[in-house]
């Protein structure tokens, strides 16, 4: 039948909210991503420690289990603020491994063949693409740092009663707002070198290498000048010294030289400006035209 001939009307179906026109790219991000099975295999493995957590927390409270093996524990001094700031602490280097694994990958592909502007000419802004990109590493790194940790939490809780949870109910904030923090930054971080690169396995590499070859040269900086401000581009660093804070045990002192901590004040700049860094450069790449010079 001849073009001219058909009869073309509008769309009369449901149409998606447009408050959560986003999470339409976080369910196909999230899709491609455990498309691969080694992927699939490692975010099981991240749940790990959660799985050797939840048989602590019993085993310290369960005094058959005590005698089985021999031992005897007090669960209140053991389980505590310091015990919980340890375990998001393994948590935070494998969610590292799997924002550095699949974060790049979510986006790549949509600048290196010119999707975005496709994304763009839709009704959603260059705000809900981001959500919609970032909210995918959000959801796995939640589900493997501060979700099971609130659930180990209430778990302890009931476990321990007399008036633990009454006493450590600030613990639960720290937990989340920790892991927040890690989130954001992770995140924006892969989202932020991806899009400059274009290339999933270079963007991999350069966050090993902001996070692994960093350190070691803000502590040159901090050697040769005899300072502890070299610590600023130590971002593991500040967002230790955050966690300590926030857990309230004490901070972390890396210096043999006998320098100060960097001031908490400092830790929390160093880190919001790492943030922001990164949203200015997906603001700088998200754009709805392609300009080609030659």
């Amino acid at each position: 039948m001849a073009v001219y001939r058909r009869t073309y009307k509008a769309y009369s179906g449901a149409l998606t909210p447009a408050w959560s026109r986003f999470t339409v790219l976080s369910r196909y991000g999230l899709s491609t991503l455990f498309d691969s099975r080694p992927f699939t295999a490692y975010t099981v493995l991240c749940m790990l420690p959660f799985l050797v957590g939840l048989v602590f927390i019993y085993f310290v409270h369960s005094s058959t289990a005590q005698l089985m093996f021999g031992v005897k524990f007090n669960a209140a001094p053991i389980i505590n603020n310091g015990w919980f700031a340890g375990f998001l602490g393994w948590e935070a280097a494998l969610g590292f491994v799997l924002a550095a694994w699949g974060g790049p990958g979510t986006i790549t592909k949509d600048f290196a063949n010119n999707s975005v502007q496709l994304y763009l000419s839709r009704p959603l802004s260059r705000m809900e693409y981001l959500a919609g990109k970032v909210s995918v590493m959000g959801a796995l790194l939640s589900c493997t740092t501060w979700v099971p940790a609130l659930i180990l939490f209430f778990v302890q809780a009931n476990l321990q009663g007399n008036g633990w949870l009454r006493e450590n109910y600030w613990m639960a904030g720290s937990i989340f707002l920790s892991c927040l923090i890690w989130i954001a930054v992770i995140s924006l971080l892969s989202m932020a070198l991806a899009v400059w690169v274009r290339w999933r396995i270079a963007a991999t590499a350069l966050m090993l290498a902001v996070f692994f070859l960093l350190p070691p040269m803000s502590a040159v900086i901090d050697l040769i000048l005899r300072t502890q401000w070299g610590s600023l581009i130590n971002f593991p660093h500040m967002i230790a010294i955050i966690w300590s804070h926030l857990f309230r045990i004490s901070a972390p002192n890396r210096h043999a030289g006998g320098f100060d901590v960097v001031p908490l004040w400092a830790a929390w700049a160093s880190v919001l400006s790492l943030c922001a860094f990164c949203f200015w450069l997906l603001h700088l790449k998200l754009r709805a035209r392609e300009v080609e010079r030659g």
